[in-house]
């Protein structure tokens, strides 16, 4: 549902449910609340919206660029540095190899507040053929320093990059992809975009060219056809206001490294660091059984590690040693939140093939995917009974206040169908709608791809039952993940027919739930609070489809 919200902070102690692969993920979903997803996607998919909407038969628009699938490198734009003064000047990529001489790098020491970046490129002048290697460093979020290096072959820049990428990193450029070297600066992989596909855009309302990584045209876009409900939906989900707010919130440094280059590599390193410091934080003896180090320093040396890989912007603080599981958990949201905000710089980006023929905000709608998106009738039963849903289901600790403005009737692509031939839908019937509460941030990940669990990389420590798919009973509980005061007061709920199966039922938080779960037979994990609705009912009186599936 879309609503607009007012909170008071506060914690309690509410009904949660947890369904970790045992949930029917989003198949019917009623819009709402902005919310703070529990779960993330590495996926590098990107998706490329058929001007016609067409769709695909996984849910996504026909014409995607695969998984995985290498992107031809005479097509691919790869940006000069901000601050290059060589403005004539290419990023050189070898002409045999596809081989592209760019290099980003970053170190963060926290014990001496050193946050800095290390940008090396080798360029060419296509006119002159003149060739240099460009250097530019500094703390991360300022300008910094700069020189030119090389006598003007390419053999000579290339030279002098390998030179420089040993001196800063301790790897040489063949094995940049290796472990990083403690003391030394870490490399941080980027993807490519393919050059005729996209570059920068206005989505509606802001520029986008901060999230998606490109330069800004200006454009005069065709009208844009979407109902005035599901228009305003989609200039909340891809607000560059908004993904602004977020970013600053989370201290992730865009500037560094935009979302839309993000790679898959660098997401799971990130993870990866965090899964030890969760390890390190639970059993401090691994600091001198694994990294041969006391506790202080193993929990910097680890912290500092993350921070190399994932830039954030601190200013002139220094950066916090992860060092408890409250620091860790933020740091996991950011995690899981990047991968869903690079789904949204994806489809917020130009493509130049349709953007004389298309509006961006209906591109961005057909870019999800959706076999469904109906705005309810307020004077429905469907949507009186929905609404009563959510004002009952509210926690009064929670001391939240919604007034909705619209509730979509929503389904993915083939969602339903792929539930039905899959194992769990074998398990005993036991389904309920619970809602979802997550940033608006997130909206663009979460339609089209569902929600997800965490990857193998990420530490069950910082969830309170482990990894899973996070749903409640109680929508004040979902929507305490909304963070609305990032987007105005507005934020998005989603309310999704989840199949349980057989719960264990837990009073106190334990990471390890879903492998007790998984041991004992169980399906999903029920978090007892002390507040919980006092019936349940056949959710059939709102939609036929429901007919066997409980609400409160």
């Amino acid at each position: 549902m879309k609503l607009s919200e007012s909170t008071d902070e506060s914690e309690t102690d509410s009904i949660r449910e947890k369904s970790p692969e045992k949930t029917k993920k989003g198949v019917r979903v009623k819009d709402g609340v902005k919310i703070n997803s529990d779960l993330t996607n590495t996926s590098d998919v990107t998706a490329k919206p058929d001007p016609k909407g067409n769709v695909g038969d996984r849910g996504r628009p026909k014409n995607v660029v695969p998984k995985n699938k290498p992107i031809k490198r005479k097509d691919v734009v790869i940006p000069l540095d901000e601050h290059c003064t060589l403005g004539t000047y290419k990023v050189y990529v070898d002409p045999k190899t596809g081989l592209i001489y760019d290099a980003s790098l970053n170190q963060t020491v926290s014990s001496t507040n050193k946050n800095k970046f290390y940008n090396i490129q080798v360029l060419k002048d296509p006119e002159s053929s003149d060739c240099k290697t460009w250097t530019r460093w500094g703390r991360v979020g300022e300008v910094g320093a700069y020189a030119i290096l090389g006598n003007g072959t390419v053999t000579d820049a290339i030279k002098q990059f390998h030179k420089k990428f040993k001196d800063k990193s301790g790897l040489a450029w063949n094995n940049r992809k290796d472990s990083a070297k403690p003391g030394k600066y870490v490399f941080l992989e980027r993807r490519c975009s393919p050059h005729s596909d996209y570059k920068g855009e206005k989505s509606g309302n802001k520029a986008v060219k901060k999230v998606a990584g490109e330069q800004e045209h200006e454009v005069s876009p065709p009208e844009c056809s979407l109902e005035k409900p599901v228009k305003e939906l989609m200039e909340l989900i891809f607000n560059q206001q908004c993904f602004s707010n977020t970013i600053s919130a989370l201290k992730y440094d865009a500037n560094k490294l935009p979302i839309g280059k993000l790679s898959k590599r660098t997401i799971t390193s990130g993870f990866k660091q965090l899964k030890d410091l969760a390890a390190l934080i639970d059993d401090q003896t691994l600091a001198s059984s694994k990294w041969n180090m006391g506790i202080a320093e193993a929990t910097e040396h680890l912290s500092n590690t993350y921070y190399s890989f994932i830039p954030h912007a601190f200013g002139l603080n220094q950066p916090p040693i992860i060092r408890d599981e409250n620091l860790l958990k933020k740091e996991i949201e950011l995690l899981q939140s990047l991968p869903d905000m690079q789904v949204a710089a994806d489809l917020m980006k130009i493509d130049h093939k349709t953007r004389d023929s298309i509006h961006p905000l209906n591109r961005q709608f057909q870019g999800l995917g959706l076999a469904e998106m109906t705005r309810l009738d307020d004077k429905s039963s469907e949507f009186g009974y929905l609404m009563k849903y959510l004002n009952n289901s509210g926690g009064a600790v929670h001391k939240m206040t919604y007034t909705i403005k619209d509730i979509f009737r929503i389904e993915r692509l083939g969602e339903r169908k792929r539930f039905d031939n899959s194992e769990f839908s074998k398990i005993p019937s036991n389904r309920r709608l619970l809602w979802h509460g997550s940033r608006s941030t997130n909206f663009a990940g979460i339609l089209s791809q569902g929600l997800r669990i965490g990857p193998p990389e990420a530490p069950v420590s910082g969830y309170m039952f482990g990894k899973g798919i996070y749903l409640a009973d109680c929508s004040s509980k979902s929507a305490g993940y909304c963070y609305s005061m990032n987007t105005g007061g507005e934020a998005l709920l989603v309310l999704c027919e989840a199949a349980l199966g057989a719960m264990q039922t837990l009073i106190e938080a334990d990471y390890n739930a879903g492998i007790k779960a998984k041991k004992n037979g169980m399906h999903s994990t029920w978090g007892q609070g002390k507040i919980g609705p006092r019936r349940w009912v056949d959710a059939g009186i709102v939609h036929p489809s429901l007919k066997g599936v409980e609400m409160c």
